[in-house]
């Protein structure tokens, strides 16, 4: 039965999609870091040539379509941070002193996920048994598994936020 919120008809529109977030991420970061001298048409020229190859790219548009719902729960994590600092009375600089480690944070989510779905798309020959077929679970999905489930994430959030609250009373003093 189909509701309103079954949206699972916008699959055919993946590639769009991935298409459209490519171009535009790509375009972003060259104008923001003022890459090519400021001219916007070679951004928007490169952007459209690597959006162009990504969607050409099974994989390539696989690994977004996977890791672009991580992204999204990060940029509203960061958003909540961001929201909560400034109840607490933090200004603008005050978090321009940890964008690296959002960098840092972005970057190995992107690691992660990219890996996890190459993983899961390839098929190594020690996932092969005896009789040929293929072994669904394997060391590394069962450390994959046990690394993000909730619970353990629940805890290594706990820990960071432990760390940073730490961190940042300490450097007050």
């Amino acid at each position: 039965m189909a509701t309103f919120l079954d949206v699972s008809g916008l699959e055919a529109f993946s590639k769009i999609f991935v298409f459209l977030l490519v171009l535009l991420a790509i375009y972003a970061v060259f104008t923001t870091t003022k890459s090519f001298g400021g001219t916007k048409w070679v951004a928007w020229l490169i952007a459209l040539v690597v959006a162009i190859f990504v969607i050409l790219s099974d994989l390539a548009s696989g690994i977004i379509r996977y890791i672009t719902p991580w992204f999204a729960v990060l940029f509203i994590f960061v958003t909540f941070v961001i929201v909560a600092g400034k109840i607490f009375g933090a200004t603008g600089a005050d978090f321009a002193e940890y964008k690296w480690i959002l960098v840092v944070v972005v970057v190995l989510v992107f690691l992660v996920g990219a890996l996890m779905y190459i993983r899961q798309q390839t098929n190594v020959p020690g996932d092969v048994n005896e009789d040929g077929k293929v072994v669904k679970e394997s060391n590394y999905a069962s450390t994959v598994n046990f690394l993000f489930h909730p619970k353990v994430m629940g805890i290594i959030f706990i820990l960071l936020v432990a760390i940073f609250t730490i961190a940042l009373l300490a450097g007050k003093t």
